[in-house]
């Protein structure tokens, strides 16, 4: 009796489970990665790997841009029409049935930004096949190559939480139509 009150109190304290993880843990996850102009090629390979690193946890499987959003759009900037770009493609993109699809953007952290841990960081922003993010403030976020090397697993782990935590927002976007130009 003791531990069936105990889980029904966890169960409560821990609340409803959130639409993001309830769409995104029956189906199967499509990464396609955008890595920027600006990018140099240590922070590349730590981000892939860090990918590598959550890939199991989530599911996820290889995916794939259309060339024309590599073409178009690797030498935007995030916040600087990354964001329409992106999803202008992803929006007329096929996903494969089932398949929740994800694009991961990495860039340099502009220099004199609020956030990440100085020199070195790099931007992480995860787009879904929404027109708007689901979770503006996880699928914008940053990685620290240092981490592993400098500060230990606080850091490596705080990195990988924040990866999967951008990938899964993207992944819960409803698809509410192609995204259109916009009107100045």
């Amino acid at each position: 009796m003791r531990t069936l009150v105990l889980s029904l109190a966890l169960a409560a304290a821990a609340g409803p489970a959130s639409p993001a993880l309830a769409q995104t843990a029956s189906q199967p996850i499509a990464v396609a990665v955008l890595p920027l102009d600006e990018l140099r090629r240590g922070q590349e390979a730590y981000a892939r790997s860090t990918l590598a690193a959550v890939g199991d946890e989530l599911g996820l499987v290889p995916g794939l841009l259309p060339a024309t959003v590599e073409r178009d759009c690797a030498e935007d900037r995030m916040g600087l029409r990354l964001d329409y770009c992106v999803r202008f493609y992803v929006t007329r993109a096929e996903p494969a049935p089932g398949t929740a699809t994800v694009v991961v953007a990495f860039d340099d952290w502009p220099a004199g930004r609020d956030g990440g841990r100085g020199d070195g960081a790099l931007r992480v922003t995860c787009f879904g096949r929404g027109v708007a993010a689901a979770d503006p403030a996880a699928q914008d976020t940053w990685l620290w190559p240092d981490a592993a090397r400098m500060h230990g697993m606080r850091d490596l782990e705080r990195d990988r939480a924040a990866l999967a935590d951008c990938i899964r927002a993207a992944a819960s976007e409803p698809f509410t139509g192609l995204r259109q130009p916009d009107v100045d």
